[in-house]
């Protein structure tokens, strides 16, 4: 069984972090949503034009912003992007990208449900 694209623990511990208030985590969801989009575009074009320090920076955001709302699995291929963007190899690389841009529209659609829920999809 996949793992959920959001952690419910994980979830709950940032809504504990904002000391339960629920308007504000809405707040921090929606500029994540929001941001998210941008630098997947930013990863892209930094990979079509061989730029390894746009790249990894930009995934090195997704993986820090995605890991801090509990998308475990979606940190997890950025990470392995940063990773490969260090190495300054970035042949192949938009393989990994599409497969956590797979992943961020279940995340983005596991946060809105948690936002509006009251509780991690």
């Amino acid at each position: 069984m996949p793992e959920a694209p959001i952690d419910d623990a994980a979830f709950a511990e940032l809504l504990e972090t904002v000391g339960g208030d629920r308007e504000f985590l809405a707040e921090l969801v929606d500029t994540y949503l929001a941001d998210s989009p941008g630098l997947f575009a930013e990863l892209r074009a930094a990979i079509a034009a061989d730029d390894p320090v746009t790249a990894r920076r930009a995934a090195h955001t997704l993986k820090s912003t995605s890991a801090s709302f509990g998308a475990n699995d979606l940190a997890a291929q950025c990470r392995e992007i940063e990773a490969v963007a260090a190495t300054g190899q970035l042949v192949g690389l938009d393989e990994l990208v599409d497969r956590a841009a797979a992943s961020y529209i279940d995340v983005e659609a596991a946060l809105r449900g948690a936002v509006t829920a009251g509780e991690a999809a």
